[in-house]
């Protein structure tokens, strides 16, 4: 049977992921990539924030992205561990959010994944780096599939 097409603006799959990340401690030993569990509570909030228009990124897509590569990743087919380049602005070491204090830098994540709902303006569409332009349903599912990607790589 199909899994339901899981989605932070659901409660309960954003009550999941939120459990989830509570999970997570700041020695969570990652299980593929170059990423500290730290590093993910930032990156994954940056995601959020680049969601709701906080962070712009500049279009580096194509006809592929935009439409087949897009569909998949929002099907739930998933991303190659530690094979995907993210976007200068999102990545650890360039130009992301870094890290500062672990238990500050989760409860800011999951204040932005509460507030999603309420930040993405209704009627809005905001550009994603490779995807295009993309509604609130479109990047409350991605923001759960890109979270739920990175909590398996901590094993949560």
């Amino acid at each position: 049977m199909k899994e339901k097409m899981k989605n932070v603006l659901k409660k309960s799959d954003l009550t999941e992921l939120i459990e989830r990340t509570e999970l997570l401690q700041k020695n969570s030993k990652s299980l593929w990539g170059k990423m500290s569990s730290h590093e993910m509570l930032c990156h994954t909030a940056d995601q959020i924030k680049l969601a709701v228009g906080g962070i712009t990124s500049k279009y580096q897509g194509n006809l592929l992205t935009t439409t087949i590569l897009k569909k998949l990743i929002l099907l739930g087919v998933p991303a190659p561990k530690g094979k995907v380049e993210t976007t200068k602005e999102l990545k650890q070491g360039a130009g992301g959010t870094k890290p500062i204090e672990f238990e500050a830098d989760r409860k800011t994540l999951i204040s932005l994944l509460r507030l999603f709902d309420t930040n993405f303006k209704k009627g809005n569409k905001i550009q994603h780096p490779a995807f295009g332009m993309m509604n609130k349903k479109e990047w409350g599912r991605l923001v759960y599939v890109h979270m739920d990607h990175h909590l398996k790589q901590f094993g949560k």
